[in-house]
């Protein structure tokens, strides 16, 4: 049995979703209140007693029917494994939000990465075709433009590894002009389209796009905007 982590920082259902998790998932571990995404996962690994560990974001609501049963060969304990996840504001079905599992002594060791965490870190990618859950992403305004802003900064700037153009434009599109209706649609659109300026601006600047990953500078952009 892998370990399993709960990754949360200030989302205000975290200790409800944590405490949904402990049936499915009794041994997980919540690491909490880490400022950034790589130093959380780096955290995560830290505490990590199996060779691969899990992670499930506080803002991701499982499919009933999700187990973290999945261990790899060993000729793949090298890779990060990625499943797919729900988006309740425009209905996309991918990657982003969705449950990962890390090989932990690559992220033990890691010290260089790029605007992309998880397709990035370890070099070996490996999408899985299972839907772990939805991505609930929109549970505020803030929280809506964030996720939105940060994801299509990735998919306009391309940096996302072995990404396909067309299904990346499709993805961008869709971000941009679906889900107004939905709970905190607009904001989400809102902050799609600003990631998608921003990363059209700076997709030859590495530093500018890494700001995707300071919260604080992203709750700056929200508030100026709104």
């Amino acid at each position: 049995m892998l370990d399993v982590f709960f990754l949360s920082y200030n989302e205000p259902f975290a200790d409800e979703h944590y405490e949904k998790l402990l049936p499915v998932a009794p041994h997980a571990k919540r690491v909490h209140g880490i400022k950034g995404i790589y130093n959380g996962h780096k955290e995560c690994a830290r505490q990590a007693m199996t060779k691969n560990f899990y992670v499930i974001d506080a803002d991701a609501i499982l499919e009933p029917d999700f187990e973290f049963d999945f261990e790899p060969e060993w000729h793949q304990q090298d890779h990060i494994f990625v499943w797919r996840a729900r988006n309740p504001v425009n209905g996309l079905i991918y990657g982003v939000g969705g449950v990962k599992l890390f090989p932990t002594k690559i992220i033990r060791e890691a010290n260089n990465w790029l605007i992309d965490f998880t397709t990035s870190v370890a070099g070996k990618f490996k999408p899985m075709s299972q839907i772990s859950n939805t991505n609930g992403f929109n549970y505020s305004p803030f929280g809506a433009y964030k996720s939105a802003f940060r994801e299509c900064t990735k998919l306009a700037s391309k940096v996302i590894h072995n990404q396909k153009d067309e299904e990346t434009n499709t993805r961008l599109h869709i971000w941009c002009t679906v889900g107004k209706d939905k709970l905190y649609g607009k904001y989400a659109i809102q902050g799609a389209i600003a990631g998608k300026a921003w990363g059209e601006k700076y997709k030859n600047n590495p530093k500018m796009l890494d700001k995707i990953n300071d919260f604080e500078w992203l709750q700056q952009n929200f508030e100026g905007e709104n």
